[in-house]
């Protein structure tokens, strides 16, 4: 009996060697991240491109644009609206690009691509080196131009709605007639 105990705990020692031994440069496989620190699963996905086109840009596509891809993005909880994010990918027309290069409607800068969402649509790819790069200042919109073709990615991304302000206290209601004091002089008694 004690011979397979001594075996046993041998055989223990020596896996116990195997696994921490410090030369050893195998690697594991890398691990699927935790659950918790996955993107959340948007609420609600919407690829209806007109809508989306205008929400975007706040006009309606013209006769010119060609809208090849459409994706807005949202989440919420039990107060309303999170998280939303979109992308789109058009072929513009000259109106919509002067709209946005030339009349600059949403006062974007030259900038780079930037920290694009971490998780794009799979068709929302391209390389940085070969568009102009135009971001916003204040928020998370980009407008990527093709340099050699007539195509356009954009993107933005945005907080949900703030609350508002919690209802001002009520004001204390004047006292009602039945309170301690009576409404009516008191009687006059007569001699």
């Amino acid at each position: 009996m004690k011979r397979f105990g001594l075996i046993g705990a041998a055989l223990g020692v020596a896996g116990l060697a195997y696994v921490f031994w410090p030369g050893k440069n195998s690697s594991p496989a890398p691990a699927d991240p935790p659950v918790s620190q996955r993107a959340p699963t948007p609420a609600a996905v919407t690829i209806e491109p007109a809508e989306l086109f205008r929400r975007a840009f706040w006009q309606r596509p013209g006769t010119g644009d060609k809208i090849l891809h459409a994706e807005r993005r949202e989440w919420t909880d039990a107060d309303g609206l999170k998280r939303w994010q979109w992308f789109l990918v058009v072929e513009p027309s000259p109106e919509l690009v002067k709209y946005l290069r030339e009349d600059n409607a949403f006062g974007l800068v030259p900038g780079s691509a930037g920290s694009l969402s971490p998780e794009p649509p799979s068709w929302f790819v391209f390389k940085p080196d070969d568009f102009s790069i135009f971001r916003s200042p204040h928020s998370g919109m980009r407008l990527m131009f093709s340099k050699t073709e007539n195509l356009l990615y954009a993107t933005d991304s945005g907080q949900g709605f703030t609350k508002g302000a919690p209802e001002p206290a009520k004001k204390a209601a004047p006292p009602s007639a039945s309170g301690r004091l009576p409404t009516t002089p008191p009687p006059v008694s007569k001699p």
